[in-house]
């Protein structure tokens, strides 16, 4: 059905979903003015979001759009997409969004995080650590599975690696878990359990490992530890080693 111009005027600033019609289970957060909400339709950008509208179309189906609120500032309209991301979840089988969305540093957050941030411990390393940032891919609603493999690759390492004793997943200078590496791989050659977002041919001169979490009680000290100060301000590096 074709919507008349006049239509999305009346609309102002909006947030919309995507609902998948065969469970009706809502699919995609997004938020816009105009006829925003129509430009996913024919896009060909690779993402999963992409991936799930193609696949609904090789069924002579597509997405329906429902409009969640409208006729907000654009500000309102940035809280409620963050808001409704962070209900539903990213991840296997939830939205299709690539992130959390915008000022997640206030969004939806368990106490226990809040305090963290609050009350920051500093961590003293005893072991031989390499801390890997996951930034944007790191959600505090992820399985054990997914966490783990989104934390075991995939690196820019040389044969220093070899030489970890624990590997730290951090996000928002925060330790989030604790591995043990028992060995390292070439980037794309173990198996994965969930689909890790940079498994491209072009990352194929990295490295990944294969582990477990870390169960020992001088190990577990490092969870929820703040190792923010290894890390310069704006600095892009996702990797540090704690020994030389």
């Amino acid at each position: 059905m074709d919507i008349h111009n006049e239509v999305w005027e009346s609309l102002g600033f909006y947030v919309y979903a995507y609902v998948d019609p065969t469970n009706l289970e809502i699919r995609y957060i997004g938020k816009g003015t105009g006829n925003r909400a129509l430009s996913h339709l024919d896009s060909s950008e690779e993402s999963e979001k992409v991936e799930w509208i193609q696949g609904l179309k090789t069924m002579g189906k597509e997405p329906r759009i429902d409009i969640i609120a409208r006729n907000l500032t654009e500000e309102n309209a940035l809280l409620i997409e963050r808001s409704l991301i962070d209900v539903i979840g990213l991840g296997h089988g939830k939205l299709t969004n690539k992130v959390r969305g915008h000022d997640v540093q206030s969004g939806r957050e368990s106490i226990q995080e809040i305090a963290i941030k609050l009350n920051p411990q500093q961590a003293d390393f005893k072991h031989r650590i390499l801390m890997l940032r996951l930034n944007q891919h790191w959600r505090p609603n992820m399985s054990e599975g997914e966490l783990y493999d989104i934390t075991r690759g995939i690196w820019k390492l040389g044969p220093k690696r070899e030489r970890v004793e624990l590997v730290l997943a951090v996000s928002n200078g925060i330790v989030r878990k604790v591995y043990v590496p028992e060995s390292w791989h070439p980037a794309g050659t173990t198996t994965y359990s969930y689909k890790h977002p940079d498994i491209e041919e072009k990352h194929r001169s990295r490295w990944e490992f294969v582990g477990k979490p870390a169960t020992e009680k001088d190990h577990l000290e490092y969870m929820h530890k703040d190792v923010s100060g290894f890390y310069k301000k704006g600095e892009q590096t996702s990797t540090r080693y704690t020994f030389q």
